[in-house]
């Protein structure tokens, strides 16, 4: 059965690769949900080997013309101790977005600093969906320029060593072009770049970005969208295939909720780089944006 298996995944991977070939990266109910705030979890979940994903087939290996991968951890600020000291000792090319107003915001942004990890920040944004609560201040549809400019200057005034933000959530604010053009002028004003976390395919970041003189990059990947099995990221790295030529860094997000989610990032880090990616800070990625 187990050699059985061994020979199916490889063959599942492939076919699921092909069929989703040329696919644009789409939210979906899970990308908006993936925003939602888990109170922070200590499992016992025994350490794995950090090889296990090098027994799937995957399309390419070690190409010269793969891009290089951003990767970006969300929702720090919940929680302090052991879990956060782990994800702060990552290689300091990992960027931490950091959420404002939690008990540990400035914890989080200090362990990240100390590990050399570059911060943005993490605002929250109404989505579509008004039963979720992005937190307990956030950017609403049509809210006025003085309110929006309040919150995120507190925000910044909370995480001053911040080199840009993303939304968290965000849905229904981020597919206002009036808004975010408010929200992009105000971040110019600081010299901060946006990362559009792209949890709708409405988005208009990109154009408001353009009309504002910002510089705007969109996610490409949620890393641990459904899950953290070592299925999923199996399939994450087949889909880094898709984007062989590209010029442009791949952006990859993931979050900090519970120690499997670190477990899982340790796997797919070994991974991509044994396969020839390079992952690579903001700074490195975009040094128009980040001086």
């Amino acid at each position: 059965m187990a050699r059985t298996k061994r020979l199916i995944l490889p063959l599942v991977l492939m076919l699921s690769f092909f069929a989703c070939k040329g696919k644009k990266d789409t939210p979906s109910p899970e990308a908006e949900m993936a925003y939602q705030a888990e109170a922070p979890v200590e499992d016992s979940i025994s350490v794995q080997e950090t090889d296990a994903l090098q027994s799937y087939a995957y399309s390419w290996n070690e190409s010269d013309d793969m891009p290089e991968v951003v990767i970006i951890i969300d929702d720090f600020g919940n929680s302090a101790g052991q879990l956060l000291d782990d994800f702060a000792a990552l290689p300091p090319e990992i960027v931490f977005s950091v959420l404002p107003d939690l008990p540990h915001t400035k914890t989080a942004a200090n362990a990240a600093i100390k590990g050399g990890h570059e911060v943005l920040i993490h605002i929250p944004m109404a989505a579509e969906n008004s039963s979720i609560n992005p937190g307990q201040r956030y950017i609403q549809v049509d809210m006025d320029y003085a309110q929006i400019k309040e919150y995120i200057s507190e925000f910044i005034k909370q995480l001053p060593m911040a080199v840009g933000a993303n939304n968290h959530m965000g849905s229904a604010t981020t597919a206002n072009l009036s808004t975010m053009n408010q929200v992009l002028s105000i971040l110019k004003a600081e010299k901060l770049l946006f990362i559009d976390s792209a949890t709708t395919s409405q988005s208009a970041v990109y154009t408001a970005g353009q009309q504002q003189g910002v510089f705007t990059a969109k996610r490409d990947i949620f890393l641990d969208v459904p899950d953290v099995s070592d299925e999923t990221l199996a399939q994450k790295i087949q889909d880094l295939g898709k984007y062989q030529g590209r010029k442009e860094p791949v952006i990859i997000i993931s979050h900090c909720h519970n120690r499997a989610k670190l477990e899982a990032m340790h796997k797919f880090i070994n991974q991509i780089t044994a396969m020839g990616i390079r992952i690579v800070a903001l700074r490195d990625a975009f040094p128009q944006a980040v001086s």
